[in-house]
């Protein structure tokens, strides 16, 4: 009887890990559609360390804390959903010229389902003294972006969807993108458009399946002290693209003996979430970042892992080279 009942149990327990397995499949499917397919949503990263990773929306950024930074960053989402979101991004910047121009390159790598992309841009900023420490700055960025798509990896229930009978193979869409930033040592606020191209990729038979929107971004912060050890950081970042809901991000980080940082992050109507970071030395930074969805397929994944590490290598400071706090 044991035995009869343990494989009774075994059957029950398959059965059970192949309706889940389904399940989860189906959301993935049904999420990757309207997320991707529809609102276009995967085309520029997003990270709740967005402030440390800025550079890859704003041009203006590149050199703007003064210091020669590279920055890596992976962000896994939806976890236990195979085939899910994974973007990692490496971005290098900083100052030239005695802080006037900014340089910076950006490398992303973007994969959800059968659709892999990678960008790399050049950046390039021009910054200008308004005030005893305050500045404005004009970006502008350069790049392409690499898309394809396995689509005929796809199981499909009907075999003669014409969808999923050719793969999209390396597809190069050239992009260029403007920004502006008003900065001081304990403030931020900017515009910007990381893509200005509305570059479209047509299937075999002369359809449009792909097209890149010009995303307008919005962005600010401020630090606020608190006490003698503790600062107060809320900044918020803004996302808007035609026939797509606007996107927003707000953080408050809270930086604890200018060491730790402390904070929680919400994206209006999608997901909240806690961020740590610290300064392991004074040029290495390490962070980590955790959110879960607020609709309701949140209760089939187990959230959404980010990771950081960002480095400032030493540089020799010249006279008239302005080097602000790293607060953004």
């Amino acid at each position: 009887m044991s035995i009869i009942n343990s494989e009774n149990t075994g059957r029950v327990l398959k059965r059970e890990n192949n309706i889940r397995s389904g399940l989860s499949q189906g959301i993935l499917v049904i999420l990757l559609l309207v997320f991707s397919f529809k609102l276009h949503a995967q085309q520029d990263p997003v990270f709740n360390q967005y402030m440390n990773n800025l550079l890859t929306v704003q041009p203006a950024y590149a050199g703007m804390s003064g210091y020669l930074n590279i920055t890596a960053m992976s962000r896994i989402q939806w976890v236990g959903f195979d085939g899910a979101p994974q973007t990692n991004t490496i971005t290098m910047q900083g100052p030239f010229k005695k802080y006037n121009v900014g340089l910076g390159l950006s490398i992303i790598t973007d994969r959800f389902g059968p659709v892999r992309q990678t960008g790399v841009y050049a950046d390039y900023s021009f910054r200008v003294l308004i005030d005893n420490d305050q500045y404005v700055s004009f970006g502008i960025k350069g790049g392409f972006n690499r898309y394809e798509a396995l689509l005929t990896d796809l199981a499909v229930h009907d075999p003669n969807d014409p969808v999923g009978a050719f793969d999209i193979n390396k597809k190069y869409l050239p992009n260029f993108g403007v920004g502006f930033l008003w900065h001081a040592d304990n403030f931020f606020l900017g515009v910007s458009v990381p893509k200005i191209f509305r570059n479209k990729i047509t299937s075999n038979s002369g359809a449009s399946i792909y097209q890149e929107e010009m995303n307008f971004y919005a962005m600010g912060g401020y630090v606020f002290d608190v006490t003698e050890n503790v600062k107060f950081k809320p900044t918020v970042l803004a996302r808007w693209s035609q026939n797509t809901p606007t996107v927003v991000d707000f953080s408050a980080n809270a930086l604890i003996s200018d060491r730790v940082w402390i904070g929680a992050t919400y994206r209006f109507q999608n997901s909240y979430g806690l961020l740590f970071q610290i300064f392991v030395s004074s040029s290495v930074k390490l962070g980590y970042a955790y959110d879960l969805t607020t609709f309701r397929p949140s209760q089939y994944n187990a959230g959404t892992h980010e990771f950081m590490l960002s480095y400032d290598f030493p540089v020799k400071r010249k006279r008239f080279c302005r080097f602000t706090p790293r607060y953004f």
